[in-house]
Protein backbone atom coordinates (compact mmCIF):
# COMPACT_ATOMS: atom_id res chain seq x y z
CA UNK A 1 0.00 0.00 0.00
CA UNK A 2 2.73 2.83 1.35
CA UNK A 3 4.69 1.81 -2.56
CA UNK A 4 1.47 2.55 -4.11
CA UNK A 5 0.97 5.64 -2.70
CA UNK A 6 4.66 6.45 -3.17
CA UNK A 7 3.86 5.55 -7.61
CA UNK A 8 0.75 8.15 -7.25
CA UNK A 9 2.83 10.44 -5.89
CA UNK A 10 6.09 10.36 -7.84
CA UNK A 11 3.57 10.22 -11.09
CA UNK A 12 1.47 13.17 -10.06
CA UNK A 13 5.25 15.23 -9.40
CA UNK A 14 6.31 13.66 -12.97
CA UNK A 15 3.16 15.39 -14.40
CA UNK A 16 3.29 18.51 -12.02
CA UNK A 17 7.24 19.26 -12.88
CA UNK A 18 7.06 18.46 -16.57
CA UNK A 19 4.29 20.96 -16.99
CA UNK A 20 6.53 23.19 -15.12
CA UNK A 21 9.15 22.48 -17.19
CA UNK A 22 7.55 23.19 -20.63
CA UNK A 23 5.82 26.04 -19.17
CA UNK A 24 9.04 27.91 -18.46
CA UNK A 25 10.76 26.65 -21.90
CA UNK A 26 7.60 28.78 -23.65
CA UNK A 27 9.18 31.68 -21.91
CA UNK A 28 12.38 31.60 -21.26
CA UNK A 29 13.77 29.13 -24.25
CA UNK A 30 13.73 31.00 -28.02
CA UNK A 31 14.59 27.76 -29.44
CA UNK A 32 11.75 25.83 -28.16
CA UNK A 33 8.95 29.15 -28.30
CA UNK A 34 10.07 29.08 -32.10
CA UNK A 35 9.11 25.65 -32.60
CA UNK A 36 6.45 25.83 -30.96
CA UNK A 37 5.06 28.72 -33.25
CA UNK A 38 6.22 27.10 -36.17
CA UNK A 39 4.15 24.06 -35.48
CA UNK A 40 0.99 26.11 -34.26
CA UNK A 41 1.57 27.52 -37.95
CA UNK A 42 1.82 24.85 -39.84
CA UNK A 43 -1.30 23.55 -38.14
CA UNK A 44 -3.39 26.33 -38.63
CA UNK A 45 -2.20 25.59 -42.40
CA UNK A 46 -3.39 22.31 -42.08
CA UNK A 47 -6.84 23.24 -40.62
CA UNK A 48 -7.38 25.88 -43.06
CA UNK A 49 -6.49 23.56 -46.19
CA UNK A 50 -8.32 21.20 -44.75
CA UNK A 51 -11.45 23.35 -44.12
CA UNK A 52 -11.38 24.35 -48.04
CA UNK A 53 -11.27 21.04 -49.07
CA UNK A 54 -14.12 20.22 -46.48
CA UNK A 55 -16.63 19.37 -49.30
CA UNK A 56 -14.51 17.12 -51.60
CA UNK A 57 -12.99 15.12 -48.41
CA UNK A 58 -14.99 15.80 -45.28
CA UNK A 59 -12.63 13.36 -43.37
CA UNK A 60 -9.51 15.60 -43.92
CA UNK A 61 -10.22 17.83 -41.19
CA UNK A 62 -10.96 15.29 -38.72
CA UNK A 63 -7.83 13.32 -39.70
CA UNK A 64 -5.95 16.79 -39.18
CA UNK A 65 -7.33 17.41 -35.21
CA UNK A 66 -7.25 13.26 -34.51
CA UNK A 67 -3.01 13.97 -36.00
CA UNK A 68 -2.49 16.40 -33.74
CA UNK A 69 -4.17 15.13 -31.30
CA UNK A 70 -1.91 12.18 -31.32
CA UNK A 71 1.25 14.05 -31.86
CA UNK A 72 0.36 16.03 -28.63
CA UNK A 73 0.30 12.73 -26.89
CA UNK A 74 3.52 11.60 -28.60
CA UNK A 75 5.05 14.43 -27.43
CA UNK A 76 3.85 14.57 -23.89
CA UNK A 77 4.78 11.04 -23.36
CA UNK A 78 8.12 11.15 -24.87
CA UNK A 79 8.97 14.55 -22.56
CA UNK A 80 7.46 12.26 -19.75
CA UNK A 81 10.09 9.31 -20.31
CA UNK A 82 12.72 11.61 -20.94
CA UNK A 83 12.53 13.24 -17.09
CA UNK A 84 12.10 9.89 -15.42
CA UNK A 85 15.34 8.90 -17.03
CA UNK A 86 17.00 11.86 -15.75
CA UNK A 87 15.64 11.19 -12.45
CA UNK A 88 17.15 7.18 -12.80
CA UNK A 89 20.30 8.68 -14.17
CA UNK A 90 20.46 11.16 -11.54
CA UNK A 91 19.84 8.50 -8.64
CA UNK A 92 22.17 6.48 -10.34
CA UNK A 93 25.21 9.16 -10.61
CA UNK A 94 24.82 10.20 -7.34
CA UNK A 95 25.19 6.34 -6.52
CA UNK A 96 28.59 6.07 -8.67
CA UNK A 97 29.69 9.71 -7.00
CA UNK A 98 29.52 8.30 -3.58
CA UNK A 99 30.94 4.77 -4.00
CA UNK A 100 34.12 6.52 -5.64
CA UNK A 101 34.26 8.62 -2.78
CA UNK A 102 34.04 5.48 -0.62
CA UNK A 103 36.99 4.27 -2.46
CA UNK A 104 38.69 7.18 -2.23
CA UNK A 105 38.51 7.44 1.65
CA UNK A 106 39.63 3.31 2.11
CA UNK A 107 42.16 3.65 -0.31
CA UNK A 108 43.94 6.89 -0.67
CA UNK A 109 46.24 7.74 -3.04
CA UNK A 110 49.69 8.78 -2.72
CA UNK A 111 50.26 12.13 -3.44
Amino acid sequence: MFNSILDQAFEQYVLDRVDDILSIAGVADVKYRQVMKEAGSVLAKLVEIARELEEQRPELLQLVMKYEAATTMESGLATEIVYREGVRDSCRIRQEVADFMQKQIHYPSNY
